[in-house]
């Protein structure tokens, strides 16, 4: 094979390679309500369900994620009583009859419950990882103080020796490089805190967490669930006062995303 045409296949498998992930990358889940009677709110659809006890609850899909999808949910008080809401009791299930391919995918994905990801233990985690961080880039680890006795240890006894200029110049490196390497992970710690500190504050922001409505009231935050693709319908319940309210959402596949089961919602994933 001559040189050009090496060159040739070497560009063509690259170009494949951008082609194929850009496939890839176009495909989405689009997730609307079936029962469109609400304003749109950020620009998608949402279903209200008035409740006899004049409680109002609202619901729309915002956005999928790589292995959740985030939909919003709203609440306004208006009976005479608090009520309570607890976003970590809610979940979805596919509509049995809707599902793609049951002959591909064994049938507890889809007789399950998905719970809705815990926002209490979601912001738990993400605190505690903080923490951590932020201790390590202010603290000094064992390790580099037992690093700096070694080199004290070594300034002193090269007092006792005759070293050469490149030998001192070797010594001073080495422990310019320690030091710095110390000084480089904390600040990947200080980074790493930055990042987390940004995540937690979003999500506190924009999550629907536990809470006691009065009456007049009003609330709404998005509550995070595990994908599944398959499904082609998903039954949404939400409850107040561990009373359920029902939603039905229509879900399409766009593109060819090999479906895998998603794990479950506890992990970080930063709302944006």
């Amino acid at each position: 094979m001559t040189t050009s045409t090496h060159l040739f296949s070497m560009l063509l498998t690259g170009m494949l390679a951008l082609l194929l992930s850009a496939c890839g990358a176009s495909t989405f889940l689009a997730v609307e309500p079936a029962r469109s009677n609400g304003p749109w709110v950020n620009g998608h659809p949402t279903s209200v369900v008035s409740h006899p006890d004049s409680v109002y609850v609202r619901a729309g899909f915002i956005r999928a994620d790589d292995n959740e999808l985030v939909f919003e949910v709203a609440y306004l008080n208006y009976s005479d009583k608090p009520v309570l809401i607890a976003p970590e009791t809610f979940y979805y299930m596919a509509v049995p009859d809707t599902l793609a391919d049951s002959t591909r995918v064994p049938t507890q994905y889809f007789e399950a419950r998905r719970l809705a990801a815990d926002p209490e233990v979601r912001l738990g985690q993400l605190q505690a990882k903080l923490k951590e961080h932020e201790r390590k880039a202010d603290n000094v680890s064992w390790f580099e103080i037992l690093t700096s006795v070694a080199n004290i240890a070594e300034d002193v006894s090269s007092i006792k020796k005759k070293e050469t200029d490149q030998q001192i110049a070797e010594r001073d490196a080495r422990h310019q490089d320690s030091q710095a390497y110390f000084d480089n992970q904390r600040l990947d710690h200080a980074e790493q805190a930055d990042h987390l500190y940004s995540q937690t504050t979003a999500l506190e922001a924009v999550v629907l967490r536990k809470n006691t409505l009065e009456p007049g009231q009003g609330i709404r935050g998005q509550v995070f669930f595990p994908r599944m693709d398959v499904a082609r319908k998903l039954r949404l319940v939400v409850f107040f006062d561990e009373r359920p309210v029902q939603f039905t959402f229509n879900q399409t596949v766009r593109g060819a995303r090999q479906y895998q089961p998603a794990p479950a919602a506890v992990a970080q994933t930063q709302p944006h």
